[in-house]
């Protein structure tokens, strides 16, 4: 109604909207409350985008209560682990370990051993050197990190699906595997000097000098694939921009099923992260979790709009209309996708373009109330402001 009468009577809307305006100056908090919560924006949209980053920033570095529970809990799930010249194997105890992201930090010659009676949640190796690790307990994110380090050699029990290598520029690091299905994917920049092996096999070397970031993956014969990582305008690994040739690519679906499975699990586990996170208002922490869901499995349309609203809170609004956009690309069904979108477009005072992504959202989603109002509160604004860039 409010659309109709904007576009029939120009003068009737005029006086509707200088009305608007003095109730806004009479103490109408509560309706701009609920326009706020509408568009997912702690400013409401009627502030210039610049001021509404700088109240989101002030918010965030406020850290409230929730946030600081959150950080607290965090570095309490994380341990450093130092030692150096120890002749015996130094064996990580349930109590030290157990549910926490391990940093073995400047170790030199010592050899360390974690039992089958953990579950770490990450491993990373730092600044080590001549290092022997046996990794015989399972990795809840399945993921190791190594870097700064030489002469190491970490021997993986149970299969680690991704690991993280840079500047290990030295001496060889090696990472070994029980089984060839145990072999994982590597992220590596600039590390010459590392090597993959199955157990009772020569060691591999992927490694390369070189300032870029690669990918290398297990080929079908038994040999491994390596490839520049391809970024996209914010940085974030996007494609793995595999060569013609491939042979993994004519496979069927069916085939790689499993591994799409198992990485839709692990991505899944990351995006829980990032609404804990969230729920925290570490905005910033939850978008780096939301980013590794999507670098796992690139199709989960929840992971993007979820970033997109990260995107929204810290006053991005550019990057939350290209996440937005890549969710109702791989889910058009998905309500909110559009909703983020429609958000996204009215940060950036595209109210006419702003208007039929919500609209799309109030047909997938009819009995959401947020979403009308997030569309009158867009006609209004357009109206007073002027459309702004009309296409999406």
């Amino acid at each position: 109604m409010l659309a109709a009468c904007a576009m029939t009577n120009y003068n009737k809307w005029e006086k509707k909207a200088k009305a608007l305006d003095e109730e806004a100056e009479k103490d109408d908090e509560e309706e701009k409350k609920k326009a706020d919560e509408a568009l997912g924006l702690q400013d409401g949209p009627q502030g210039p985008p610049t001021a509404k980053a700088k109240a989101q920033r002030k918010e965030m570095g406020g850290h409230s209560e929730g946030r600081k529970n959150f950080i607290a809990a965090q570095q309490a799930r994380e341990i450093v682990i130092t030692h150096k010249d120890e002749l015996e194997p130094i064996v990580i105890t349930k109590e030290q370990g157990d549910d926490r992201a391990v940093r073995l930090r400047d170790c030199e010659n010592v050899s360390i051993v974690f039992g089958k009676d953990l579950t770490l949640l990450k491993l990373f190796v730092e600044k080590c050197k001549n290092l022997k690790v046996e990794l015989g307990c399972q990795i809840k994110t399945s993921f190791l990190e190594i870097n700064h380090s030489s002469d190491c050699e970490v021997r993986c029990i149970e299969p680690v699906s991704t690991t993280q290598c840079d500047e290990c520029t030295k001496g060889p690091v090696n990472v070994i595997f029980l089984e060839p299905e145990n072999v994982g994917q590597f992220y590596h920049q600039n590390c010459p000097a590392l090597h993959v092996a199955v157990q009772g096999q020569d060691p591999v070397k992927i490694g390369i000098a070189s300032e870029k970031q690669v990918f290398t993956r297990p080929g079908p014969s038994g040999d491994y694939l390596t490839e520049d990582v391809v970024r996209g305008e914010k940085e974030f690994p996007t494609t793995l921009g595999r060569p013609k040739d491939d042979p993994v690519i004519s496979e069927p679906e069916a085939e790689r099923g499993p591994m799409s499975e198992e990485n839709r699990a692990r991505a899944e586990v990351k995006r829980a992260e990032g609404n804990e996170a969230f729920k925290a208002s570490d905005y910033l922490q939850a978008a780096v979790y939301y980013t590794e869901a999507t670098q796992i499995c690139p199709d989960l349309h929840l992971a993007w709009a979820n970033r997109a609203q990260c995107f929204l809170k810290t006053g991005q609004a550019e990057k939350a209309l290209e996440d937005s956009v890549k969710c109702t690309e791989l889910a058009p069904d998905y309500a909110k996708g559009w909703f983020r979108k429609g958000m996204a477009l009215h940060s950036m005072e595209r109210f006419a373009a702003a208007i039929p992504a919500l609209g799309e959202a109030e047909k997938l989603d009819p009995k959401n109330p947020q979403i009308p109002e997030a569309i009158k509160m867009a006609q209004m604004m357009a109206r007073r402001k002027g459309p702004g860039d009309p296409y999406p």
